[in-house]
């Protein structure tokens, strides 16, 4: 990217905002952010990577022309010089008041009105601050068609985000900007590694089958990995996830083991096929003769004559990655080694045939092959939180949802991520973004899917709860203190909730606790019962013998 179409910013850093911002969410983010601004600074600089997609300015690389952090010298001196020694203008910023309130705002607020009519026209204000003091000017600089960027770490009211351009999440800026969440940073509560149970000879042989997978598709769904593994007999006897002790673990080493998988980062996660570079093919003078058909072009019609076989026996539709196991059964690890002759994956394979005789269906997922005149696909069943609870309920919980920020989730999808983040504390420290990461991904090894940024709200909103988390959290606890939060958003929207309406939200955010325990008492009771008559059956065997 040329100087051109960099853009021209000005950095405004309320210090003592962001730094207990972040400490609530965090202490060691806090201390990154407050020790090393030149990490963040780059971050910035460089598009913030990061970021999803489709966020305004945020893949624009920038040059910061002006940067100024606003602190309490009392309290934050020993920062001082991190900011300095980064070029930063610091601006002194005392108490004022008994509380500790000090003039950083007025002093915030003054430079940006003069930078706004600085000789730079600056294209861009990013404004570090959750402070709502702000929102006026963030409306002064769109009626002067600047850009603006805010970071709020904090609960931020919804027109102080509404007013900026780009808003910088919490748990990006700890992640991306920081640096800080990496799967590398959580180890065992004892601090010994735990011992690999599986052969390199099993791992290399589920490396090959999850690529057999995988490339049916071009992808595997995370929630979809269980499964998979389950075809191995001593995944099913193993209960540590043969010694890695998460799916996440695990399928890391199996990709690594595989030269064209990769993990792709999404809600959920996937393991996707990278597609093999192709030498480029010579061209054909007109007056030679058509050669002879290539390996690859043979065993691409072989594959495409095996598929139009299978499609017409069948009497339903065909799953893909069914279809494309069969071809590998019957046609032998030629179909991988070749990368699926050359295509990649089953998919593009197929798509790039003009006259398949029968049809692809990328939906409903996970995909299928089918003969329009004889096939009927299945309907594709989506499962909405209003699905699964009383219609008066779902209804207020929607309400509580668009005014607070709390996820739209079931009372079963609340439990759910109570009870793995308190497993999960129980075994490590808690990061905001590796706890949430852990949390979606034990959910995923229990076949539930809830993203990442649902997981990372309700950790957020029990940390802005002035809680701090411990190895003694339940998931009682854990609910208790998030609806003491939402309690307080709705009294920070001055919405007052009837006895009735905070019964509800009650029942909104702990009543699936009690249905899930309910749960896991009655199949332990049966999986005791089983335990049980199955002696009892041996004992029968062993008189009768």
């Amino acid at each position: 990217m040329t100087n051109k179409t960099r853009l021209k910013s000005a950095l405004f850093v309320d210090f003592d905002n962001i730094y207990l911002g972040l400490r609530q969410l965090d202490e060691d983010a806090a201390e990154r952010f407050a020790s090393n601004p030149s990490h963040w600074l780059k971050w910035l600089e460089d598009g913030m990577p990061g970021m999803p997609e489709g966020k305004g300015q945020a893949g624009a690389q920038r040059d910061i022309l002006i940067r100024r952090c606003y602190l309490n010298p009392r309290d934050f001196q020993r920062y001082r010089p991190f900011f300095t020694r980064t070029a930063f203008s610091v601006v002194d910023c005392p108490s004022l008041t008994s509380q500790g309130k000090n003039s950083a705002d007025i002093y915030m607020v003054m430079d940006i009105l003069d930078t706004l009519n600085h000789p730079t026209h600056f294209d861009e204000f990013i404004i570090l601050s959750g402070d709502s003091d702000f929102m006026p000017v963030l409306l002064r600089l769109r009626a002067h068609d600047r850009r603006t960027a805010i970071l709020s770490a904090g609960p931020a009211s919804a027109a102080f985000i509404a007013a900026a351009d780009l808003v910088i999440s919490e748990d990006v800026f700890i992640e991306h900007a920081l640096g800080l969440g990496g799967e590398e940073s959580r180890k065992p509560a004892n601090g010994v590694t735990p011992p690999i149970t599986a052969t390199p000879e099993l791992l290399d042989a589920m490396a090959e089958k999850l690529y057999a997978e995988a490339s049916a598709n071009g992808e595997i769904l995370a929630t979809d990995l269980p499964k998979l593994y389950r075809n191995f007999p001593e995944f099913r006897r193993d209960s540590n996830w043969l010694g890695f002790y998460s799916l996440r673990a695990l399928t890391t080493h199996l990709v690594r083991r595989h030269p064209n998988l990769r993990i792709t980062e999404g809600d959920p996660w996937r393991v996707t096929v990278e597609l093999p570079r192709k030498a480029a093919k010579a061209k054909r003078q007109p007056t030679e003769r058509p050669a002879p058909l290539s390996n690859e072009e043979k065993l691409r019609k072989r594959i495409l004559d095996l598929v139009r076989k299978l499609v017409n026996r069948s009497q339903e539709p065909i799953l893909m990655g069914k279809a494309a196991q069969e071809v590998i059964d019957q046609l032998g690890k030629q179909v991988t080694e070749s990368h699926w002759a050359g295509a990649g994956t089953f998919k593009n394979l197929l798509q790039s045939e003009e006259n398949l005789g029968f049809e692809i269906a990328t939906t409903p997922s996970p995909g299928y092959l089918y003969d329009p005149q004889r096939h009927t696909l299945p309907r594709e069943e989506a499962t909405k939180p209003a699905d699964e609870m009383p219609p008066k309920l779902a209804e207020f919980a929607k309400r509580i949802s668009q005014i607070t920020g709390a996820p739209y989730l079931t009372p079963r999808q609340y439990a759910l991520i109570f009870t793995a983040l308190a497993e999960d504390l129980k075994e490590h420290r808690y990061h905001l973004t590796s706890t949430s990461k852990a949390v979606r991904d034990r959910l995923i090894e229990q076949g539930e899917s809830i993203s990442r940024t649902n997981i990372n709200n309700v950790l957020k909103g029990i940390a802005y709860a002035k809680h701090r988390f411990t190895k003694r959290d339940t998931p009682q606890s854990l609910a208790r203190v998030y609806r003491s939060y939402i309690l307080s958003r709705c009294d920070d929207a001055e919405l007052e909730l009837s006895r009735e309406e905070k019964r509800m939200l009650k029942e909104w955010i702990e009543g699936g606790l009690r249905e899930l325990q309910q749960t896991k008492k009655t199949e332990k009771a049966e999986k005791k019962n089983g335990k049980k008559n199955g002696k009892s059956t041996a004992l029968v065997k062993a008189e009768t013998t």
